[in-house]
């Protein structure tokens, strides 16, 4: 069940392989995993389900369960420690298929950048944003994409730092009004056009800020923001920091 505001106290991100099988112990902490390659069959008390390639597996803290490697592969790793007496998204293990699976593997590899670089600040703000992101996954059904969203999505995702871009330009390449099309995207993706557009150009200047190499003003315009004090409440509203504290990290 969702809690109202879970706290975590520690996480340990990782990239690994998976080649043995064997039963696992009730732990401490829950795990997060996405696999990029590779297949495993997972028993537990509440029924067995094969993680895949692509594929979002949750396994709550306290949950028994054994595995049995299928095809070996590796995979994205999350351990997560929550705050005692609090409560996860979800009580039972749980996979499923993402409608962005590079999404979640952009977010994963920005948390091993960061972990490698021993920013523990960064690490827990891309914990939460991972299962900020993951949660409505689990809690609900995607409606899979028909041939036009995907169309739409494409478009989008290729002019997404364009500052022109608009809502209406995709509600017109779907053919449909704005209201219906808000509402179609969400049904797929989890947010609204606009939250999605926030979001992608955020993480595109989280990866140009990690360079160094360009200012805070030309990170702006190059993930799409026309305003530099939109851009800076926008960053610091999802991130929790200023771009420039970012980039000091």
């Amino acid at each position: 069940m969702l809690q109202e505001h879970p706290v975590i106290t520690k996480v340990f991100f990782h990239d690994t392989e998976f080649k043995t099988s064997g039963a696992v112990s009730p732990r401490p902490f829950s795990s997060l995993t996405l696999r990029k390659s590779g297949k495993v069959l997972i028993s537990t008390t509440d029924g067995d389900f094969v993680s895949a390639k692509n594929s979002l597996t949750f396994v709550p803290e306290g949950s028994p369960y054994e595995t049995r490697v299928l095809e070996a592969g590796e995979m994205y790793l999350l351990h997560f420690w929550l705050l005692e007496d609090g409560q996860n998204f979800l009580n039972v293990p749980k996979c499923i298929t993402p409608p962005s699976v590079d999404a979640f593997g952009n977010l994963f590899e920005r948390a091993l950048r960061h972990e490698r670089k021993q920013d523990p600040y960064a690490v827990m703000a891309d914990a939460y944003r991972l299962l900020s992101d993951a949660a409505p996954l689990f809690l609900g059904e995607s409606q899979a994409p028909n041939p036009k969203m995907i169309v739409c999505k494409k478009y989008l995702d290729d002019h997404v730092c364009d500052p022109e871009l608009r809502v209406s330009e995709l509600a017109e390449l779907y053919g449909c009004s704005e209201v219906y099309f808000r509402s179609e995207f969400r049904k797929c993706y989890h947010a609204s056009p606009l939250e999605y557009i926030k979001k992608s150009r955020i993480e595109i200047a989280c990866r140009l800020l990690e360079t160094q190499l360009y200012p805070i003003t030309e990170v702006a315009m190059q993930a799409g923001f026309d305003s530099i004090s939109y851009f800076s409440a926008e960053f610091r509203r999802m991130m929790g920091c200023s771009p420039r504290d970012y980039q000091k990290r």
